[in-house]
């Protein structure tokens, strides 16, 4: 198949943890790679980011990355959507002069949905979105960012218009139907995790490179700075963890300088609260160093109001971390109650320091649970996934008259 992926406002080569980079672009990546591995060709279609950006990226040797001039580079995601127009002209401009055959289109996220939808009609070929996240839900779960109208209607007229969307666990199912409706071409396909990477290293070891204090137990979190990610609640329950000898600290992996007003925020919370000493925040580092550590950690918290899957919480399951999370999108298919991590209510303070104090307090328990973790995280590979994505396609080809 030769296959043309669009991640209009974020470029899967970014580093992750930044402002607007995540799990969207570690998907968009993997799978790119995966489906050039098995020999189809994929084209990435992304704004361009940085001034240092080339025109094209290989990922491999079927696989590449393409930038397109859309707006002022140093826009916020949600100002790139007066550039839309401008992208749709540069891609097709693009695919006429490289007289280019594309049979499908995959949109990653609201915004490139629009573009999707245009270059469809423009190639005549299948349309598939996933959108990541759902602003009716954003809205619901998040009242300091607020999610405008317009986002909201070109949601439901994608959901109406493509030939397939794809969701990443049945809970995101549910609701997308239960917030906007029905739609009979819905798939799930769960992202995956590199199982050969992200594997459980020595601890000691692991917290030598890392200049962490053995004697220290420590929880781990790692995902963007930004109010959905809950670590206000986070942050202020760990003032309520009464354990007498037990020493711990919070980690927290994520952020740049754009996130700058969030990290204000969550410091002075920890102040407020009397855990600034408790808290540690790090900024993004590099992929290839998570491994590090989550093999370092005792246990991995994921506090966020919503979350679509969660794959930082996969990948900490891959490592052999128990995963306290709450009960909100893939985070239930990423955990199991009682065996691999618990579950808590949505934004309840009082259960996460609950199930904090448990684990904190129980090495015994928190291996068993580790073991438990990376067993159950042998079921999600991007191999797997990458199958489950081409079965899709090849379903949606045989639908669609040539």
């Amino acid at each position: 198949m030769k296959i043309l992926i669009i991640s209009f406002h974020t470029c899967p080569v970014n580093k992750l943890g930044q402002k607007d980079t995540g799990g969207l672009n570690l998907y968009v990546h993997q799978l790119s790679d995966q489906l050039g591995d098995r020999d189809h060709s994929v084209d990435i279609f992304t704004r361009k980011h940085d001034v240092l950006d080339p025109i094209k990226i290989d990922i491999n040797k079927n696989s590449q990355l393409i930038h397109f001039d859309a707006g002022d580079l140093d826009q916020t995601k949600n100002e790139m959507v007066d550039h839309i127009t401008i992208f749709i002209d540069n891609a097709i401009e693009y695919i006429k002069k490289h007289s280019i055959k594309y049979d499908l289109i995959y949109s990653n996220y609201w915004m490139s949905g629009i573009i999707g939808s245009k270059l469809s009609k423009f190639l005549s070929i299948p349309h598939i979105i996933s959108f990541h996240t759902m602003g009716k839900t954003k809205r619901t779960v998040n009242h300091m960012e607020d999610e405008s109208d317009y986002r909201i209607s070109k949601e439901i007229d994608l959901i109406k218009k493509s030939d397939a969307i794809i969701v990443p666990s049945l809970q995101e199912r549910e609701n997308l139907e239960d917030n906007y409706l029905h739609n009979n071409n819905i798939y799930t396909v769960s992202p995956g995790v590199d199982l050969n990477q992200f594997q459980k290293l020595d601890k000691k070891q692991s917290r030598n490179k890392l200049g962490i204090d053995q004697n220290t137990q420590i929880l781990l979190s790692v995902g963007r700075l930004e109010p959905l990610k809950g670590y206000d609640l986070l942050i202020e329950s760990l003032s309520y963890v009464n354990l007498e000898n037990v020493n711990f600290k919070l980690i927290i992996i994520g952020g740049d300088d754009k996130s700058n007003n969030e990290l204000e925020r969550l410091n002075r919370i920890a102040k407020e609260n009397d855990v600034y000493d408790k808290v540690s925040f790090i900024g993004a580092v590099d992929h290839d160093i998570l491994p590090l550590y989550f093999s370092a950690a005792d246990i991995f918290t994921m506090p966020s109001a919503y979350e679509t899957f969660g794959i930082a919480a996969l990948e900490a399951s891959a490592c052999g971390l128990p995963v306290i999370a709450p009960q909100v999108g893939g985070l239930k298919t990423i955990v199991k109650h009682g065996l691999t991590g618990y579950l808590t209510a949505n934004r309840c303070p009082e259960l996460l320091v609950h199930y904090l104090e448990i684990l904190l307090k129980n090495k015994q328990l928190r291996d068993v649970f580790g073991i438990n973790s990376r067993k159950h995280a042998l079921n999600f590979s991007w191999e797997k996934s990458t199958q489950d994505l081409i079965n899709v396609f090849e379903k949606i080809l045989t639908k669609t008259p040539a």
